[in-house]
């Protein structure tokens, strides 16, 4: 019990930790504090004193690092977003009863669950302190931003969020609090699809390359197809993902344009925060929203 307590803790510890450097260190988190909390991470999986669980916990983060690796590289994690996950994976392999909402969580791995609170959170976040800023940032009615095209996907999105909830409460039941938190991700999904672009506005600076840094990344939507074509074929690594061989080579070659660089990108460690703290008291939210789930509660 003594344990579990202090894994617990350590969730929201090391999260918290995480979030406090992204927010106020300019999203920087020294790679000391980084690896000291995998270590840390991996001495309480060796605190299980079982075979079996710490090879599954061991494989769950390597699992973890190496997706998360792959996300880096194509620009969508930072790489202390990828190694707060493995930690935190390391500390909790498997999901622990929830604290508020027991229902049974059916052995899945914390990761898991983290991962779909980690991105509802985002969205939130996204909507309720981007939104505004970017309402006051432009210089027109955000609804003069919405293309044709943006219109197509989120009418698109909102068909297929609607589609599921029809086939889910035919196959499973009415769950309305399941049927609200859908329809709450709906709405948030839709309006971060039709704001795109003034959303990404403010978060990015246009940066020239003598400010690059190597993690930073390039806001590839707002650059047109042509412009990242003719990029692409002058700069032969050039990617989303801004590295040392990309800054080399657009400085070989002189390339002088600036190009809007996520510099104000919403800090993924408050979310992760945020979805640690809801996996520890409901655990994966997407049972809320499976009628059956309710029927495995624990006592």
């Amino acid at each position: 019990m003594e344990l579990m307590l202090l894994r617990l803790a350590s969730l929201i510890a090391v999260s918290f930790i995480y979030m406090i450097f992204d927010v106020f260190n300019h999203r920087n988190i020294p790679s000391v504090f980084a690896y000291a909390t995998v270590a840390y991470g991996a001495v309480l999986t060796l605190l299980y004193f079982s075979i079996p669980t710490i090879l599954e916990s061991t494989a769950l983060a390597l699992l973890v690092g190496g997706v998360g690796y792959i996300f880096y590289k194509a620009g969508q994690l930072g790489a202390a977003d990828v190694t707060e996950f493995a930690t935190l994976s390391l500390i909790l392999p498997i999901q622990s009863i929830p604290l508020l909402y027991k229902i049974n969580q059916f052995n899945l791995p914390f990761v898991v669950s983290l991962i779909i609170n980690v991105g509802i959170s985002a969205f939130i976040v996204v909507l309720v302190y981007y939104l505004p800023k970017a309402k006051a940032q432009q210089k027109k009615p955000l609804l003069a931003s919405i293309s044709n095209y943006d219109a197509i996907k989120a009418v698109s999105i909102a068909f297929a969020y609607l589609l599921f909830i029809v086939l889910l409460v035919y196959y499973t039941g009415f769950n309305i609090a399941g049927i609200a938190l859908l329809l709450v991700i709906m709405l948030i999904s839709v309006l971060i699809i039709l704001f795109e672009k003034p959303l990404t506005s403010t978060m990015i600076s246009y940066v020239s390359v003598r400010d690059f840094e190597p993690g930073d990344i390039i806001a590839l939507n707002l650059l047109s197809k042509s412009k990242v074509s003719a990029l692409k074929r002058r700069i032969p690594h050039f990617d989303r993902l801004i590295d040392s061989r990309i800054i080399a080579e657009m400085k070989k070659k002189r390339v002088l344009e600036k190009l809007p660089i996520y510099k104000k990108a919403m800090p993924l460690a408050l979310p992760t925060f945020i979805g640690v703290c809801i996996s520890l008291l409901v655990g994966n939210v997407l049972l809320v929203i499976l009628p059956f789930a309710s029927t495995f509660a624990y006592p």
